[in-house]
């Protein structure tokens, strides 16, 4: 007897099935969709929120803008960042004194020593262009590190306000009493 003949043929096992996947599978796969929305929805907040900065750097370099045209973008791009009454009454040493605080520390000495002069000879009839120049490096300057502004540096002058206005209203009550 042929001992070959006494085998049976292979049998293929049953298909595996890859579902239901385990309970860790789907949590995994959850959480990195979550994290996918979640980064999606964070980058197109910051674009949005560096949307205005962009269109003002844009402006200074393609645009040759005088030293008022200069002051004016830089309030412009301030406005869209800061609250209404903290930037649109502010003019001269306010403004400088306003824009330094929202640098950095370390940008701040150059911020003054580009802003100052041009800020000082703002109403002389003649600008020269090494002013404009300055103005325009300053304005730069700013504009790529103090926007968006930082949580911080909002409180910062949310706390200013509210001190400010409490200071009025005890000067108010006492002129009146």
């Amino acid at each position: 007897m042929d001992p070959l003949a006494q085998l049976k043929t292979i049998h293929l096992p049953e298909q595996v099935n890859n579902y239901p996947l385990a309970y860790g599978w789907w949590i995994v796969f959850f959480t990195m969709l979550v994290l996918c929305l979640w980064a999606i929805r964070k980058y197109l907040k910051h674009r949005k929120n560096c949307q205005v900065k962009k269109q003002a750097i844009n402006t200074l370099k393609e645009n040759n803008l005088d030293n008022e045209q200069l002051i004016s973008l830089l309030k412009w791009a301030a406005l869209h960042y800061f609250p209404r009454q903290h930037v649109a009454s502010l003019s001269g040493a306010k403004l400088q004194s306003f824009l330094t605080t929202c640098l950095p520390i370390k940008q701040q000495a150059e911020f003054i020593r580009l802003f100052e002069p041009a800020l000082a000879k703002r109403y002389q009839r003649d600008e020269t262009l090494q002013n404009t120049e300055e103005l325009s490096t300053a304005i730069t300057l700013w504009l790529t590190n103090a926007l968006p502004p930082k949580q911080q540096v909002l409180a910062e002058l949310e706390n200013k306000t509210e001190e400010n206005i409490q200071h009025n209203s005890a000067e108010t009550l006492g002129v009146n009493s």
